[in-house]
């Protein structure tokens, strides 16, 4: 057993009570917080006893959706055709992507991704992978990755038949033995990963929810209704939305993820929330994909959390831009969504519920993982505004704490070399943007 003591921090974990503790105290017994307050505790025995100097401590945050597989996407060249719609994105960029990652570029973009979303004080990473081509044992590593990292990581697998049966049956294989493997790790919850109902047959949904019935306590972790396309591909075969089709093949449960929802119908809302699943917002990838804004009927009737869909790295980032983003679509008057409470309230509800462990809030009896900022306010900071801060004025944190262990203490890596991973990045990124030209998506659109 180790014991911690933080002390001289402002303490701010919004949506707890207290929310911002001045001069405050955190006692970490191994990796769970102890004790937070404000009057340091007396004759008690630390193994180390840490002064942070006024620094400000926030709980490690959560990316309750994001693609680890694209880290390596910041700066490669254009396609050659230019997309003019959602649907060719997908064809000219990612699925060409996906299909180009080896075992040597899936591990760099693992080890960028992850460092970055460190480097920003993300602690738990919800992700949706898809190395077409390298897919047995890429779960398997990127948990390894993960746990040398000290991040909580639910990893899922993204299933389509667009590249084949072969590839198809070697996703799905993928996602069920990693859930089998980890289903009882501590820092890992696996999740069934589906691409998207309009790339996924009747027969392949069908395959999927009878190899689930082997498994207890998954759910999936799906795109659903991103553009319109995908609900009009449901429509098409039959049924009357996206998710009217999942919930008719019985694969929506309470541990699900429902990713975006910008075109999902009053009814489907009614039956997520019957459901009690999480619905995943993105909204700087929305805005750059241009697929729509998610309604305000969807915030008020659902359980919402906050992702990135690779995006980014730094949630405090996507929150500030997914309100500037929102707020230009409002007139004058009109209350915005408060996205502090995706990040800092309904992401901490979502991991916890999911991971079965207290995550994500700076309290007793939650694992210890801290985001502190050496920052240095302009204006006076307090109870009543601390979220204006952090949305404005909060950058990367110098030191960041998952299991109540350092992972990175004065803006570097204590256990390894961002120099190295990076220069890997690059070497690998390079050949991958190569592959990428000469990869043509199989696109298998036939219905089985």
């Amino acid at each position: 057993m180790k014991r911690t003591l933080l002390k001289n921090i402002t303490i701010i974990s919004p949506f707890t009570k207290p929310a911002f503790i001045e001069n405050g105290f955190i006692s970490i017994k191994d990796e769970t917080i102890e004790e937070v307050g404000s009057v340091q505790p007396q004759n008690q025995d630390y193994e180390e006893v840490i002064d942070l100097g006024g620094k400000t401590v926030l709980p490690g945050m959560i990316n309750a959706h994001t693609h680890l597989y694209s880290s390596l996407a910041l700066g490669m060249p254009p396609p050659e055709k230019k997309p003019t719609n959602f649907l060719e994105i997908l064809k000219e960029i990612w699925w060409k992507l996906d299909l180009a990652l080896d075992e040597d570029s899936t591990r760099a973009s693992f080890e960028a991704g992850l460092l970055e979303c460190l480097k920003s004080g993300v602690t738990t990473i919800f992700d949706h992978h898809s190395s077409q081509n390298f897919i047995s044992g890429s779960l398997d590593m990127l948990v390894e990755i993960a746990d040398r990292f000290g991040v909580n990581l639910s990893p899922a697998f993204e299933i389509t038949d667009r590249n084949g049966v072969e590839r198809f049956e070697a996703g799905l294989a993928e996602n069920l033995v990693t859930v089998g493997k980890y289903a009882d790790h501590p820092h890992v919850y696996p999740m069934i990963g589906l691409h998207a109902s309009f790339t996924l047959s009747n027969t392949s949904l069908e395959k999927i929810r009878t190899a689930m019935d082997d498994v207890n306590n998954v759910g999936i972790h799906i795109h659903v209704a991103e553009d319109k396309a995908d609900q009009l591909d449901a429509l098409s075969r039959g049924y009357g939305s996206v998710v009217k089709r999942l919930h008719q093949f019985d694969l929506l449960n309470a541990d699900s993820l429902v990713i975006h929802g910008l075109h999902i119908l009053p009814e489907d809302a009614e039956l997520l929330q019957e459901l009690g699943i999480f619905l995943v917002h993105n909204p700087t990838s929305n805005a750059n994909n241009r697929v729509g804004l998610l309604s305000a009927e969807i915030f008020n009737s659902l359980n919402v959390g906050l992702g990135t869909d690779g995006m980014q790295a730094n949630m405090l980032t996507e929150a500030k831009e997914g309100a500037l983003i929102r707020s230009s679509h409002l007139a004058g008057g009109v209350e915005n969504v408060n996205y502090l409470e995706l990040l800092f309230k309904n992401n901490p509800d979502l991991a916890s519920r999911l991971f079965g462990r207290k995550i994500g809030r700076i309290q007793p009896g939650y694992q210890a993982d801290l985001a502190i900022f050496d920052y240095q306010p302009r204006t006076e900071i307090n109870e009543s505004n601390f979220g204006s801060h952090l949305l404005l004025g909060f950058e990367r944190p110098s030191e960041v704490m998952t299991r109540g262990e350092f992972r990175i203490r004065d803006y570097k890596f204590v256990d390894f070399s961002e120099k190295i991973i990076k220069e890997n990045a690059r070497i690998q990124s390079t050949k991958l943007w190569g592959k990428m030209k000469t990869i043509k998506p199989l696109i298998n659109a036939n219905r089985r």
